[in-house]
Order: C-alpha cells, then sequence, then structure tokens
C-alpha cells in the first residue's frame, strides 16, 4: 500500500474536529466540478479558468488534485497533520458533493477515512516528521509501504543516549561481562551470564 499525507490547516480554518466526527478528508479547489468526470487537461483548463493560478501554482494545483482523486486508492494510509497532533487513517473512495463545491464551504471533493490513531508530533519517527514538513497541500511517500512499517514510523527509534555510548564502550562492557563470568563467585558469574544472554537478543 502507500502512505499519503494531508495538512488540514487552510487559510487559518481547521478542518480536523469534523474530519474526525464525520470520517472523512476534503482537498481541492472550488468550482471545478467532480474529478473523477475530468480528464487531466480538462482539469487543468477548470483550474486555470476558475482559479486564475500562476503556471507554478497551477502545475502544483494539477499535480495535487490528481493525487487526491487518482493516486490515493481505497486502503491505502493517510497521515494528516493537524498541527501538534498527527492522525492516522485507512482510505476510502473518492467523491463528490455538488452543494459544498463552492468558495464558501470549500469541502466539495472529498474521500472517506476509517481513523486507527492519533498522537503528538513529537511521538513520530524522524523519516515521518521529514516526510510530513516537505512542500504542499498533499504529498505520497516515497516508497511502498507495509502495516508494520508505518506502525515503526509512529514511534521514535528507541534511545541509546547518542554521543556517550559507542560501539568501543559497548565491546569493553562486554570483555568485563565475560570476565565476570569466571569469577569465583557464583552469583556473580550467574548476573553475568544472564546480562550477556539479554544483550545478545537485542
Amino acid at each position: 500500500m502507500h502512505l499519503f499525507r494531508l495538512k488540514v490547516n487552510d487559510a487559518g480554518m481547521n478542518r480536523m474536529p469534523t474530519f474526525l466526527e464525520d470520517n472523512y478528508v476534503c482537498f481541492g479547489l472550488p468550482g471545478i466540478g467532480d474529478l473523477n468526470q475530468l480528464s487531466k487537461t480538462e482539469l487543468r483548463d477548470k483550474l486555470a479558468e476558475a482559479n486564475h493560478l500562476e503556471e507554478q501554482e497551477l502545475e502544483r494545483g494539477l499535480e495535487e488534485h490528481s493525487v487526491f482523486a487518482h493516486a490515493m486508492q481505497d486502503g491505502d494510509y493517510l497521515i494528516v497533520d493537524a498541527g501538534e497532533r498527527i492522525h492516522l487513517g485507512d482510505l476510502g473512495d473518492y467523491y463528490y458533493i455538488d452543494l459544498f463545491d463552492n468558495a464558501e464551504d470549500n469541502s466539495g471533493h472529498r474521500r472517506g477515512v476509517t481513523w486507527l490513531n492519533s498522537l503528538q508530533r513529537e511521538d513520530l519517527h524522524p523519516e515521518l516528521l521529514a516526510f510530513l514538513s516537505e512542500e504542499g497541500g498533499i504529498g505520497k511517500f516515497g516508497r511502498p509501504v507495509t502495516q508494520e512499517q508505518v506502525e515503526s514510523m509512529l514511534s521514535k527509534p528507541k534511545a541509546t543516549g547518542p554521543g556517550l555510548i559507542d560501539e568501543a564502550m559497548i565491546q569493553e562492557a562486554i570483555d568485563i561481562l565475560k570476565t565476570a563470568m569466571r569469577s569465583e563467585d557464583a552469583d556473580r558469574r550467574e548476573r553475568a551470564a544472564i546480562a550477556i544472554l539479554q544483550a545478545a537478543r537485542i
């Protein structure tokens, strides 16, 4: 499956409470109609006509609308960046609601979402944080992922005291334990053996 990201703060409006309550996300500019009914050329023309975008903005808008309507697939995962909190969801299909495709509501382009998890930004793996910090309101992770890989990125790597413990120090500690295993004290030998076995399972 693929992993996507979406930022929700739109012109100062935080839609996240609505997304969580009603199990959907929305993305896209108003006034262009059902994205499923438009070819890429038609979408480009509609974006240019309805929103008067400059060339660079137009190309980015074209790409992002295409990602939301077509690249995302039912069963892919979505990370929604709501500032301090991050929300993980399982994506559903794209659907269009004409009633909300206007400048005031601006939520005509939608995808259903089954929400799976919510956590603090500070708890995420650096690779996921880097993905969330990329430019644009929407984006696709650089490679396919498994559920297990996504779950591992939802937590920081285990701290090992950066700058304090290096390979030489680890080797020295193991040498000390090896020496302790040859001690005349049976209890000390046993504790050293347990410590070495525990280290071997890391």
